[in-house]
């Protein structure tokens, strides 16, 4: 039988009312008669007095019985008629009827006492069983398939009421713990890290992008700071081969669900186009430095590298409010990087030309040999040579 306590606290204290209530009017109106119908003649001996006193309380005791018996009782839900008149009974005789306990025997008070105990067993037992803590059991499509971290409160619950479920239960919980420290390494492309990261990647893209080319055209400027310029190199290479592992752990789509298993991920991009640059890109020919000279040229493998920028571009560009603003941004930065580059070139053919000639570089002692004016000049004619507004000089030589 299941019950709630709360319940039947409820349904008993509404029936102790009525009981009350019924019993307080009715047993006035029959003490009232029994006394008049059995009351002694005023001249009884005195020996009859303990029998008159006896035969008083046994009338009265019959009168309440028969008065303390409503028909229509209210009894808990889940107990008969014939039951609820019982504890009714049994609950009006044991707290609302001091007249009544008298009369009893102390074995109908023990029987009584018995009956109750039971009742109150039964519904603890009962109210026990339903607060019993709900076993919680792993849904395999939401470990599989969902992309959503799901908190334990939202998890799919099942009460077996079984004792052997617990040892499931533990090991459903250990692989749920399992299953969530595995998905924690996972990289998903949607999530704020990966847009970190690519960030951090692309600063280190654009820093070989702009720094190499100068570098070589101006010796200069790489013996002014050579010890800053190999730390950002080895700097930028460990940002490299990081970005190979965290490609090892990104997550990707498949059939619209996101995938998160290790071999899954790891066959993913080996097989892909991304694995081949990330090779290409880590090939170390800046090694061969060490036996023809300074040539930071020879680190142009890390270009392969722009595939990652142009891939934060794009997640810049849904992401911000502004999107035409980055647009224009970044037009005007690939503007500034090729006239770096067309700059640079020219420089260096000028020097190969040994600065023979008007269309070349003016090469001379004074202000135009200093680093600043070299530069500024190089990329003045590339300005010039891109937007088609210059009168530049005739070519002369097949390089020109």
């Amino acid at each position: 039988m299941k019950l709630s306590v709360s319940a039947y606290r409820a349904h008993a204290s509404a029936h102790k009312k009525i009981l009350s209530s019924s019993y307080q009017t009715q047993f006035n109106y029959g003490s009232t008669a029994a006394a008049s119908v059995s009351a002694p003649p005023p001249a009884a001996p005195a020996f009859f007095g303990m029998e008159t006193s006896n035969t008083r309380t046994s009338t009265i005791c019959q009168g309440v019985s028969n008065t303390l018996s409503p028909p229509d009782a209210i009894s808990p839900p889940g107990i008969t008629r014939t039951e609820s008149n019982a504890t009714s009974r049994e609950d009006e005789e044991d707290s609302s009827n001091p007249a009544s306990s008298e009369c009893r025997s102390p074995g109908q008070r023990t029987k009584s006492n018995q009956r109750w105990m039971k009742l109150r067993t039964t519904v603890q037992i009962s109210s026990a069983m339903q607060k019993k803590p709900p076993l919680k059991r792993e849904d395999s499509f939401l470990k599989r398939f969902s992309t959503r971290q799901i908190p334990e409160t939202q998890e799919t619950i099942e009460d077996t009421g079984s004792e052997g479920a617990t040892g499931e239960q533990d090991k459903s919980l250990k692989r749920r713990k399992r299953y969530i420290q595995k998905r924690k390494s996972v990289v998903n492309p949607d999530e704020n890290f990966y847009f970190h990261w690519l960030m951090v990647l692309t600063f280190c893209v654009l820093y070989n992008l702009w720094a190499l080319i100068v570098r070589q055209s101006f010796p200069e400027l790489q013996d002014l700071a050579s010890n800053f310029w190999f730390a950002c190199d080895c700097i930028s290479d460990i940002v490299f081969v990081l970005d190979v592992v965290v490609q090892l752990r990104t997550g990707y789509l498949e059939q619209g669900l996101m995938v998160y298993d290790d071999k899954k991920l790891a066959k993913h991009y080996i097989k892909s186009r991304e694995f081949l640059l990330d090779l290409a890109a880590l090939i170390p020919l800046d090694l061969l430095q060490i036996r023809f000279g300074t040539q930071p040229l020879l680190r142009f493998p890390r270009f392969f590298k722009v595939y990652r920028s142009i891939k934060f571009y794009y997640i810049v560009e849904s992401r911000t409010v502004w999107p035409n603003l980055w647009r224009v941004v970044n037009l005007i930065h690939i503007l500034l990087i090729l006239a770096h580059w067309f700059g640079c070139f020219y420089f260096l053919l000028s020097e190969v030309e040994g600065f023979q000639g008007d269309w070349v570089y003016p090469y001379r002692p004074g202000d135009y040999a200093t680093l600043t004016r070299k530069y500024l000049g190089s990329l003045y004619w590339s300005t010039l040579t891109l937007t088609t507004i210059g009168d530049l000089p005739t070519p002369e030589t097949n390089a020109e």
